[in-house]
């Protein structure tokens, strides 16, 4: 089990309270990094290191629309 998996088996237990098998693991450690991918290029094209925290949101409302 690579360390992406052994993240999402740690979340999914520890804050979730589930448990999955490892393929499923698998799985979920690759669409968390594809969603965490999307969501880092989306603000680092739009934000900065001093933006106000709220325009976070606002950001990723407008490119979930688009």
């Amino acid at each position: 089990m690579d360390e992406r998996t052994k993240t999402a088996a740690g979340i999914a237990a520890g804050l979730q309270g589930v448990k999955y098998d490892d393929r499923r693991l698998a799985e979920i450690a690759a669409e968390v990094e594809v969603l965490n991918d999307a969501v880092r290029k989306a603000a680092a094209a739009h934000l900065t290191f001093d933006d106000d925290p709220a325009a976070f949101a606002s950001i990723m409302t407008k490119e979930a629309r688009s």
